[in-house]
C-alpha cells in the first residue's frame, strides 16, 4: 500500500540532499524521515539513497523514482491549491528563499507589515546562495537575481538594485582617489563571488557606465565572499573598494564610514525577480507575496 508521507519524505530528501533539512521542511525529526525512507526502501525492494557521513545522493533506481513521485507530490500539491483558491484571504504556511543581502536589508524590514496584512499566514525564510530552484530548495518563492533559464518557472520582476563604487575613510586614507575606471585596479577589490556553490574568485570584471559610455574594468580579487553582506562590512573595516548596493551602503555614507568612488561611473543593477513554479500561478500566498514586495515601501 502505497503511503503519501513516505513519498513527500523521499521527495523532499531528494531535494535537499539532507535528511536533517527534510526533517525540518517537515517539523518532524530526523528518525522520522530516516525511519520512512528505510520502510519505502524496504516495501520496493531496491536502494533509492546513498547516504555517507557527508553527503546524501540518488541511486539511478532513486533518480527514477524521485521523477515518478516528485509529479505525485506537486499533483497533491496541486489539489490542496485548488482547495486553498476558494478562500478569500492568504492562509497556511508561505515558504520564500532569498539572498542574504536582501533578506537582511530588504526583505526582513517589510515582513512585519506583511504578516500583518495577511494574519493567517505563516511565513518561513530561508537564506539561498547560488543558483537552486524553488523545486530543488523545498520553495514556494525564489527571490533572486535575473530570472532562470527554465520555462516550468514563473519569473516577476520585484526591484532594481542600483550599485555604487565605495571604500572607507581609514582605506582611502593616503591613497590617489580614482579619476577614471581603469584606475581601480590599483585599489584592493573587494569581490562577490556568485558561483552555484559560492565559490571563490580570483577576479571579476567591473562594468561601468557614464551615459552612454561604458567601461569593462578586470580587477584582481584581495578578498573574494560569497556574500555582499560580508563585502559591507569588510568595505567599512577598510579591507579595500567593494562594489555594494546604494540602499545599504547609505547610512554608511551618512555617517562618513564609506565613501562613494567615481560617483558618475555606475556600475550595473541588479535586477530582482520571484520565480516560482508555474502551478503556484494561483496561489492566494504566492500571490499576495508579490505584489506586497512589488508595492512601493511606505
Amino acid at each position: 500500500m502505497i503511503d503519501l508521507n513516505e513519498l513527500q519524505y523521499f521527495v523532499q530528501v531528494s531535494r535537499a540532499r539532507s535528511f536533517t533539512a527534510a526533517a525540518d521542511h517537515f517539523g518532524v525529526p530526523k528518525s522520522s524521515v530516516s525511519r520512512a525512507i528505510a520502510a519505502l526502501e524496504q516495501r520496493l525492494g531496491v536502494r533509492l539513497i546513498e547516504r555517507t557521513t557527508r553527503s546524501v545522493s540518488l541511486t539511478e533506481a532513486g533518480e527514477i523514482y524521485f521523477d515518478r513521485c516528485q509529479r505525485v507530490i506537486e499533483e497533491a500539491e496541486l489539489a490542496d491549491l485548488s482547495m486553498g483558491t476558494l478562500h478569500a484571504a492568504p492562509r497556511g504556511r508561505l515558504r520564500i528563499g532569498a539572498p542574504v543581502a536582501y533578506a537582511r536589508f530588504m526583505l526582513a524590514p517589510r515582513l512585519t507589515a506583511f504578516v500583518r496584512r495577511y494574519p493567517e499566514l505563516r511565513v518561513q525564510v530561508q537564506m539561498t546562495n547560488g543558483e537552486l530552484t524553488p523545486q530543488q530548495a523545498g520553495l514556494d518563492v525564489l527571490i533572486r537575481p535575473g530570472p532562470l533559464e527554465d520555462s516550468s518557472l514563473l519569473a516577476r520582476p520585484l526591484a532594481r538594485i542600483d550599485l555604487g563604487i565605495y571604500a572607507s575613510p581609514a582605506y582611502l586614507k593616503g591613497r590617489k582617489l580614482p579619476k577614471t575606471p581603469a584606475e581601480l585596479r590599483q585599489f584592493d577589490a573587494l569581490i562577490v563571488a556568485c558561483g552555484p556553490q559560492g565559490q571563490p574568485a580570483e577576479h571579476a570584471t567591473w562594468q561601468l557606465q557614464r551615459g552612454k559610455d561604458r567601461q569593462d574594468v578586470r580587477v584582481e580579487a584581495r578578498i573574494s565572499v560569497p556574500d555582499p553582506t560580508i563585502n559591507l562590512q569588510l568595505a567599512l573595516d577598510g579591507a579595500g573598494v567593494a562594489i555594494l548596493s546604494r540602499h545599504a551602503a547609505a547610512k554608511a555614507v551618512a555617517k562618513k564610514r564609506l565613501v562613494r568612488l567615481l560617483p558618475a561611473w555606475e556600475p550595473q543593477p541588479v535586477e530582482l525577480f520571484a520565480l516560482y513554479p508555474a502551478r503556484l500561478n494561483s496561489s492566494p500566498k504566492v500571490r499576495a507575496l508579490v505584489e506586497f514586495l512589488r508595492e512601493p515601501e511606505a
